[in-house]
């Protein structure tokens, strides 16, 4: 969506409609991204009234929740709270470390291992509320736009079966870890795949040119979700982790009533469409991508 004025575009807002897990359920979201307005119109309400549009457009489609990430002050104004997201900040210690014993770390290739990947996702994701249900058009646009510009997408296979994956992109000149995915006894092999992504090389496709691999892969950002397993792996990969609040989280239910009619929880009295999606949605219990 645009607004324009004599011809001259404005500013721009975009919904990237997804169906996200939330209590067993695929729930129609909208996620808000593209949020933009020329530095010569700021300040008169072009963003606000786009997203106030968006809005109206969602609950047209039928979206009963909507995502979005950033910082700016509009956003809680509008509706998108934060949601108290907690992140890790994760960084090597001491040397690199071989891969485990019958692990083959490799770049994915969609003719090898698309299949693979497709069923690691549904298995290690299907438990994780917020995180999208894909089908063949989504996993076609989550390869094609992933990346900003380039993605990272490695894959851990022992004995020949995938057992790892994990996607990494620079955002922000920042490196971060975007997804990832673990068969119940990869939570080594995930490790590996993280400590290989905090490896400087040589030729780095998602080093920008004022940041240097070395310092690019010297900090690695990640939203974990719930993975005792994993969280062990790190540590004795020799893998630290700082958490930090992450304040750029936010969410919104846009229909408080279909989305209780959906799950098959009422709200409360006088519970909020906020306080209901917390209830719903935990904030320490929900990751995305």
């Amino acid at each position: 969506m645009v607004a324009e004025e004599g011809g001259e575009l404005l500013s721009c807002v975009q919904i990237f409609p997804r169906p996200v897990r939330i209590r067993g359920h695929a729930v129609p979201m909208g996620g808000i991204g593209s949020v933009f307005t020329h530095p010569e119109h700021r300040g008169r309400g072009h963003a606000s009234g786009l997203l106030d549009f968006a809005t109206q457009r969602m609950l047209e489609r039928g979206i009963e929740v909507s995502l979005l990430f950033g910082v700016r002050p509009m956003y809680p104004a509008l509706g998108w709270k934060v949601w108290d997201a907690r992140g890790h900040l994760l960084s090597r210690e001491g040397p690199p470390r071989a891969a485990p014993a019958g692990l083959r770390l490799a770049s994915f290739d969609p003719r090898r291992d698309l299949t693979d990947v497709r069923a690691l996702h549904e298995s290690y994701s299907g438990s994780l509320d917020g995180t999208v249900v894909r089908d063949d058009p989504l996993w076609e646009t989550s390869l094609r736009v992933a990346g900003n510009p380039e993605e990272e997408f490695l894959v851990a296979r022992r004995d020949g079966r995938l057992v790892a994956y994990a996607r990494a992109m620079v955002s922000e000149s920042f490196l971060a870890i975007s997804e990832v995915g673990r068969t119940p006894e990869g939570a080594d092999a995930l490790a590996a795949l993280f400590e290989r992504i905090l490896t400087p090389r040589e030729e780095d496709a998602l080093a920008p040119a004022d940041r240097p691999s070395s310092l690019l892969r010297s900090l690695v950002a990640f939203r974990p979700p719930p993975d005792p397993g994993l969280e062990g792996a790190l540590r004795a990969r020799g893998i630290a982790a700082r958490v930090v609040d992450d304040p750029t989280v936010k969410w919104r239910c846009l229909d408080p009533l279909a989305l209780s009619r959906r799950l098959g929880l009422p709200l409360e009295e006088g519970e909020d469409p906020e306080a209901y999606l917390r209830r719903v949605l935990p904030p320490d219990a929900c990751v995305f991508w």
